[in-house]
């Protein structure tokens, strides 16, 4: 488990966890209203924002996940954190995670159960982190290449397709990775084999499921088609 002295920090990031969802709720339901009443600019303007909320709940969630009692020795913890990049921190945290799995699995099992994760790791944790820091970095609709040395079309075209919907996907996946991850971290051997496979089927049907989801889908639903009250008064 974590040096104790860490318990602290990890009980931080419980409550910063707790307040990112908060606010994720929030935002959206900003988002919401903005689009049932044409509010066009002030729904582009708060997706970004939601898009910069994504990562950095993103990036409390994992350091929860890798404090979490019971789980990772510190040099385990240790080793994560020296990684540079997003990327390299989840993957090393995986690698870990494998390593505290039963040595009694059979040799194709780990390799296997890795694939998966890594990929939804790579599209909907690494790739997503792209987007935030251009946004961070002051690139808010036309982005630059890396060095700041010529425009970036693609990321551009990527900022300018970004919806809600997109980001609330996000969100959900990262939620239950975390939930995957952890289960292998805190109990490799009994909660991992009664929970991984049930979990991980969710997570990908999930991912299938909501694949097709757009604003203009997301308009149509029930909830968006309902009138809104605006001053005690009903809009038609």
């Amino acid at each position: 488990m974590p040096h104790s002295d860490t318990y602290k920090f990890f009980q931080a990031y419980v409550t910063n966890v707790r307040d990112f969802l908060s606010a994720e709720t929030e935002i959206r339901r900003t988002i919401n209203r903005s689009l049932k009443t044409g509010k066009k600019l002030t729904a582009s303007v708060q997706t970004k924002v939601y898009a910069l909320l994504f990562s950095t709940y993103s990036e409390a969630s994992f350091m929860k996940m890798i404090l979490t009692p019971h789980g990772f020795d510190q040099p385990f913890v240790d080793e994560i954190l020296r990684q540079e990049s997003i990327q390299e921190k989840w993957l090393k945290c995986l690698e870990l995670a494998f390593l505290k799995f039963s040595k009694q699995t059979k040799g194709s099992e780990v390799p296997n159960k890795t694939i998966g994760l890594k990929r939804i790791i790579q599209e909907f944790i690494v790739e997503p982190s792209v987007i935030r820091n251009k946004i961070a970095h002051g690139q808010l609709t036309i982005a630059l290449n890396s060095k700041n040395t010529n425009l970036n079309p693609t990321i551009t075209n990527q900022l300018d397709k970004l919806d809600f919907v997109t980001i609330s996907r996000w969100f959900e996946i990262n939620k239950q990775l975390c939930a995957i991850i952890e289960d292998l971290i805190e109990s490799p051997d009994k909660a991992h084999y009664n929970y991984y496979y049930s979990k991980y089927q969710s997570l990908e049907a999930f991912i299938v499921k909501t694949n097709s989801w757009t604003v203009e889908t997301k308009l149509n639903t029930k909830s968006m088609t309902k009138n809104v009250i605006r001053n005690g008064t009903t809009n038609p």
